[in-house]
């Protein structure tokens, strides 16, 4: 695959106008233990004077799921961010995990999903141990998240656009309740800490996420010049090398490759190494360009890593 530029596809719709943004959602704790998120949205429930000047829009904060905060756990029963599809959301009978009945409560909260939703924009805060950076995930083309998305790319020099495409009411992301949505996904930091430096420049990206949103509706972000940008899109999901019927992981991410995010993967470049010191190469698609190498939540759900591809895009 070879390294595209492709147009402003969207300036048709700066030009025309877009729905004004009049209701924000700024979300920590969907998973507990990522502790910025949590703390961000904690601080800010205590001083509201440190986002309610920022924008105009009603700006609701919350914390996904307290339970598992308390835990300091990423969850109690099942994964809450992965309880918001609209199968799960639809299920008539009350559940018996926590994490599907806090999903239901959410729904009601911010949404219903779907046309209807009451809210415009989460923007849900999390960590990862896989040096990521500040990866800004999207899942859908969202006029507002792309232009704002990319501008923050220019501002914050460990910014990263992640496209991970969706069909919505089929999402099981809490972020996909709203209009739009952008998934904050911010590391390397292990589970269950705080980084002071990481907490700052975080709270400040979040702050000019809602600059940004009072920027959209005076007309202004609108008539910024297009932005060129990187933009790496789901391909697929590698998982470990496990025996024929399962058992346990054969190998591990090899050494040239851990904490490489967003690197170039070529077929033959090395991938894995066993146990016993054997390497084990990549032979597939290429170039590829892997994203949360060796998540330590992500073991459990028999990810090694997520592998993209790049194109350069003007937004």
């Amino acid at each position: 695959m070879n390294r595209r530029i492709i147009p402003a596809q969207v300036g048709i719709f700066y030009i025309m106008g877009m729905s004004l943004i009049n209701t924000i959602v700024v979300a920590g704790g969907t998973h507990g233990n990522e502790r910025t998120g949590v703390r961000l949205v904690q601080k800010w429930m205590e001083h509201p004077e440190c986002y309610n000047s920022l924008c105009s829009a009603k700006v609701d904060l919350v914390l996904a799921n307290p339970e598992a905060v308390r835990l300091n756990r990423r969850y109690r029963d099942h994964d809450l961010n992965r309880a918001f599809s609209q199968t799960c959301l639809d299920v008539v009978v009350d559940p018996l995990q926590y994490e599907f009945r806090r999903a239901k409560e959410l729904n009601a909260l911010y949404g219903p999903k779907g046309a209807n939703t009451k809210t415009d924009l989460i923007l849900d805060v999390h960590n990862t141990g896989s040096n990521m950076g500040y990866c800004l995930i999207l899942s859908t083309r969202d006029p507002f998240t792309m232009r704002a998305s990319a501008v923050l790319t220019q501002e914050f020099k460990n910014a990263w656009i992640y496209y991970q495409p969706e069909e919505r009411s089929a999402s099981p992301y809490f972020g996909t309740v709203a209009k739009a949505d952008v998934c904050i996904e911010i590391g390397p930091q292990q589970h269950g800490t705080l980084d002071a430096a990481i907490f700052e420049e975080s709270e400040r990206l979040v702050k000019r996420y809602l600059e940004l949103a009072e920027e959209w509706n005076r007309g202004e972000l609108q008539k910024r010049a297009p932005i060129k940008v990187e933009v790496y899109t789901q391909f697929k999901d590698l998982g470990y090398p496990k025996p024929q019927g399962g058992g346990p992981i054969q190998a591990m991410i090899h050494p040239e490759l851990m904490g490489k995010d967003y690197r170039e993967l070529k077929d033959g470049d090395k991938l894995f190494r066993t146990f016993d010191g054997k390497d084990i190469l990549y032979h597939g698609e290429s170039p590829v360009y892997p994203i949360f190498i060796s998540e330590p939540a992500y073991y459990e759900k028999d990810i090694a890593m997520s592998l993209t591809t790049k194109t350069v895009e003007e937004w």
